[in-house]
């Protein structure tokens, strides 16, 4: 491939990315946003109401499309199909908002619920059947039962026997240091919790009960 060649391709690149545009699309029927649809500034809003016919299930006859900035502001009313999107000024990050002006539109129908069909059985054949929830329940009744309730009081009497001032040893990593809290931290979950301000400046440990001697250690401040 020639120097020009080269020059020609990264010119018509560097001119097909200018060109691009992403826009937001939102429709007066819809809740939706569709974020980041991809356009060109130079295609038509005959062409671009094409484009969304597939996307929202609007008939392209049906749609009248506004353009709104990025604080969903209206710049204007996109009425003239012979128009290009760049001369209404639409830029990355704007909104095509669709309007909707037919009352028989499938769009419409898109987010009603209540026109769904939904499927019923009498209850005698639902009870029959052997792969219904209720069944799964019957069958597997520990799967079900209300989880205990933590004790916020466990080991309450070996906290009871740490005092603030107390000399300890962390048994994992072996350093030793000074009892500095013993009590309930419930941001952190049940039981109680041992605030151990290590000597070497490596910060302040916790360990919690219960199963303190197989406690995971969790990092605190120094200040804790």
């Amino acid at each position: 491939v020639s120097t020009q060649s080269t020059w020609e391709l990264l010119r018509i690149q560097i001119n097909s990315d200018m060109d691009t545009i992403k826009l937001d699309i939102t429709v007066s029927s819809l809740s939706m946003k569709m974020p980041e649809i991809k356009f060109s500034r130079t295609q038509t809003i005959a062409s671009a109401k094409l484009s969304l016919e597939k996307r929202v299930g609007t008939n392209a006859d049906s749609m009248q499309l506004q353009l709104k900035d990025t604080h969903g502001n209206v710049i204007g009313n996109m009425d003239n199909n012979e128009e290009t999107l760049g001369s209404y000024g639409a830029i990355d990050g704007y909104t095509i908002h669709v309007i909707d002006t037919n009352p028989m539109s499938m769009a419409k129908q898109l987010e009603d619920v209540s026109q769904v069909v939904k499927y019923k059985i009498e209850e005698e054949k639902y009870k029959a059947r052997d792969d219904t929830f209720t069944k799964f329940k019957e069958k597997n009744p520990e799967l079900f039962k209300p989880k205990a309730k933590p004790d916020d009081n466990l080991e309450s009497d070996k906290a009871a026997l740490i005092q603030v001032g107390n000399r300890c040893q962390v048994v994992k990593s072996k350093a030793r240091g000074e009892v500095k809290y013993v009590g309930k931290i419930p941001e952190m979950g049940h039981g109680f919790y041992v605030g151990v301000l290590l000597d070497e400046p490596v910060g302040c440990l916790l360990y919690t009960s219960p199963s303190p001697r197989d406690a995971t250690l969790s990092r605190m401040p120094s200040s804790a």
